[in-house]
């Protein structure tokens, strides 16, 4: 596995004095004045050494101003607009390196520059604040699957176009870099190629790179193993003969050009052997969907205000949008307030957990990439507000609230998405939150959006090519099972990631158990 492993060191040189000898006795140079005259150019030496320590510090100082001036300027531009600025997939994937990597190979210059106890000292109080390696792979998989889902040009995502719109933040040629080792240690490699030139185009020669011990070598090295795996040895000599021009004291990769020159020499290469690693083939119904290629209004639905769930809709009616009518989706405008969102989102910042899926080979709860985001749990009588919301609920679908399953609030991060799963239990990978043989099957599913999001995170049902993109207080409802109560594979859907924006939603499911006399079943 190739990792980034940076290194800073600072040359300390010892010199050695000579003296004129007296065989192996006591040299007394307090003894004698003739034996301290050499002593002068010794001290000489030493305040020359001394100067060069000083002007080496004065250097170190003047490379962590610039630095810092420039992390500041970030942050206070950052805490201007906390949510807009996170909301950024670039500026969260270097968020969270920068906390991840920068600020610890800061610390690394430091350490073996002068011992800055502290510095150091109020570093190690943060260290459990701060982003593990865990975190940086969760970002790069998010930087990728915002590229791959959304087909988003390499050079022009890196560069802060984002389907189409320009914003102003960009990914330095570190953070690209970065994907590359990513990519690379998935043995994508044609993929890592992509991020490793644009890594390339925009390295630039500065004091930064200098701290963080990112040289223009690495990113030849690595291209040139990258192409080695795609079989094209001789463009990968090219690549690390680069590498050696630019470091030409490094003897490793020396050897390693050697290596490769002798390969491109002895190797016979098949006629038939492909060289290039296709990227992804056709687009998945989950891709198009997310893209935008399905259609976003449904011919011939109609809209309505609805007044005959419940008694109390007659005087306080929903608007409501049919999306499908077999299966059954509606969608319901105006749900919840402002006031109410804000509520709940207090109740469970503090209490958020990374959601995971059931795993029905080991039987428990897991961690799953197909499912990014993080959930919380409320229970309905948690508050006057989320009582208020679970009639409200009822009101709006007319079913029967007993039995539903707490109420689920989920926040998307960097690339957060549902990849296509059921909801229905018999077919469904998630949690067993409810005793299915005590509530029967999820009926229904009451998804409600929480906020506005910029770009991404619409839910689609790919088998009925339908849409719904997120929009502040609207909730979307459908139903799960047939009125035999039989699971509706039609119901496949999966939320799209997040490409700008955060997303915050709330879900109920409604068992079938106390339906009986809510819903009929028609025929």
């Amino acid at each position: 596995m190739y990792r980034l492993t940076p290194f800073l060191f600072l040359a300390f040189i010892t010199i050695a004095c000579a003296q004129p000898s007296e065989g192996n006795g006591e040299k007394s140079f307090a003894i004698s004045l003739a034996s301290m005259i050499p002593l002068l150019d010794v001290e000489k030496q030493l305040i020359e050494i001394l100067e060069n320590y000083i002007k080496k510090l004065e250097d170190k100082v003047v490379l962590l101003k610039a630095f810092g001036d420039e992390m500041a300027e970030e942050n206070l531009e950052s805490l201007k607009d906390p949510e807009g600025y996170v909301s950024n997939p670039l500026n969260s994937f270097r968020l969270i390196r920068r906390l991840q990597r920068d600020w610890i190979n800061i610390e690394a210059y430091i350490l073996t520059h002068q011992e800055e106890n502290e510095y150091l000292d109020a570093m190690a109080a943060h260290h459990k604040q701060m982003p593990t390696s865990i975190d940086l792979e969760d970002a790069v998989e998010g930087i990728d699957r915002l590229q791959t889902v959304y087909d988003l040009e390499i050079d022009a995502m890196a560069n802060g176009i984002l389907n189409g719109k320009q914003y102003k933040y960009r990914l330095s040629s570190l953070d690209r870099f970065s994907m590359g080792v990513h990519l690379y240690d998935q043995k994508r490699y044609q993929d890592a190629l992509f991020w490793l030139y644009s890594s390339m185009l925009s390295y630039q020669d500065n004091s930064f790179n200098t701290i963080l011990d990112f040289h223009k070598t690495k990113i030849f090295e690595l291209y040139a193993e990258s192409l080695l795996e795609l079989n094209r040895p001789t463009d990968a000599l090219i690549a690390i003969s680069r590498a050696a021009e630019l470091n030409i004291f490094d003897a490793r990769l020396l050897k390693r050009k050697n290596d490769i020159e002798m390969l491109v020499k002895t190797r016979k290469l098949d006629p038939q052997e492909n060289f290039t690693q296709r990227r992804g083939g056709e687009p998945t119904d989950f891709q198009l969907g997310c893209r935008g290629n399905f259609p976003t209004i449904p011919n011939k639905l109609y809209c309505i205000y609805n007044t005959t769930t419940t008694a109390f809709v007659r005087l306080a009616p929903f608007k409501m949008e049919f999306l499908s009518l077999d299966p059954y989706i509606a969608l319901y405008h105006d749900v919840l307030t402002d006031r109410e969102i804000v509520t709940l989102k207090d109740l469970v910042k503090t209490n958020l957990k990374r959601a995971t899926v059931f795993d029905k080979y080991q039987q428990k709860n897991a961690i799953n990439h197909e499912r990014v985001a993080k959930i919380s749990w409320l229970p309905d009588d948690s508050s006057n507000t989320t009582l208020g919301i679970i009639q409200k609920l009822a009101d709006m679908t007319g079913l029967n609230t007993s039995g539903w399953e707490p109420m689920q609030i989920m926040n998307y991060g960097l690339g957060g998405h549902f990849k296509e799963h059921f909801d229905f239990f018999n077919l469904s990978e998630t949690t067993p939150f409810t005793d299915i043989n005590a509530q029967n099957d999820r009926l229904a599913t009451i998804l409600v959006y929480m906020s506005d999001v910029e770009q991404g995170g619409s839910t689609i049902f790919p088998n009925i090519r339908t849409v719904v993109s997120p929009k502040k207080g609207t909730a979307v409802v459908w139903y799960n099972l047939d009125n035999a109560l039989n699971p509706d594979s039609r119901t496949l859907h999966a939320a799209c990631p997040v490409l700008v924006g955060s997303k915050w939603v709330l879900t109920k499911w409604v068992n079938s158990l106390h339906q009986t006399f809510r819903k009929p079943c028609y025929r």
